[in-house]
């Protein structure tokens, strides 16, 4: 209970028209230095939804919802694998109803799905193969629809934990940079996703609070060894 953080985060409402999937590999769901848990916490289990690799239950369950939804409104976010690679804007929107009330009968044929790959690098490339077989089994297509982010900048969490690479962040930090995108084009501005991509970035920096905190206590290092050569701060 001395680490406990719950009670420092703030929760927000994610605009009911896009739905969040966290796609986690089975090893991360206990670290502590997971983001994309912060996800259901800000957002709530409604709204950003838990797939464990692997699990058979968890796995159905989200690929129901992507069929429901169809297959134009799922995207995975993950950098340069598509044969066509798209950004943020390239996406399509047509069957929203743009008002800023949160109601359900704005969104037409189901939510739009973001997916995101949350485990480390060296094992995402097992939680990309698996989607893309479950996907070219459902839709009989080998490129499966991955986006990256154009204005992706450094996560609060690098100071803690570095990554390999200057373009590869956090999962809330991916999550909130989506959002930060999604709030730049002007017929999506109503939704207030830039106040939703703020919530995920306060949470970010109350975990770190956390982490830093309690490895400060314990008289651990609250550094890490940069594991790239550019500095992305």
């Amino acid at each position: 209970m001395e680490d406990c953080m719950c009670a420092k985060l703030g929760s927000c409402n994610l605009w009911q028209g896009i739905q969040f999937w966290l796609y986690m590999h089975p090893k991360d769901f206990l670290r502590q230095n997971n983001t994309g848990k912060l996800l259901w916490q800000v957002f709530g289990i409604q709204a950003a939804h838990l797939c464990l690799f692997g699990i058979q239950e968890h796995e159905d369950i989200m690929w129901d919802a992507f069929q429901r939804s169809g297959k134009g409104k799922v995207s995975f976010l993950y950098p340069n694998k598509s044969t066509t690679p798209m950004s943020v804007k390239d996406l399509k929107f047509n069957g929203l109803t743009l008002s800023c009330d949160h109601h359900e009968e704005d969104v037409k044929d189901g939510p739009f799905n973001f997916v995101l790959l949350d485990g480390t690098w060296s094992n995402s490339a097992a939680l990309y193969r698996r989607l893309k077989e479950r996907w070219t089994a459902i839709w009989r297509e080998e490129d499966i629809p991955c986006i990256s982010l154009s204005t992706l900048s450094a996560s609060v969490m690098h100071k803690l934990r570095p990554q390999p690479a200057w373009d590869r962040t956090c999962t809330a930090a991916a999550a909130a940079g989506l959002l930060w995108e999604l709030d730049m084009r002007s017929e999506l501005s109503a939704f207030e996703f830039g106040k939703q991509a703020e919530a995920v970035e306060c949470s970010l920096d109350v975990l770190l609070d956390a982490l830093t905190a309690r490895r400060l206590r314990l008289g651990r290092s609250i550094t890490r060894k940069q594991r790239h050569n550019t500095n992305c701060i």
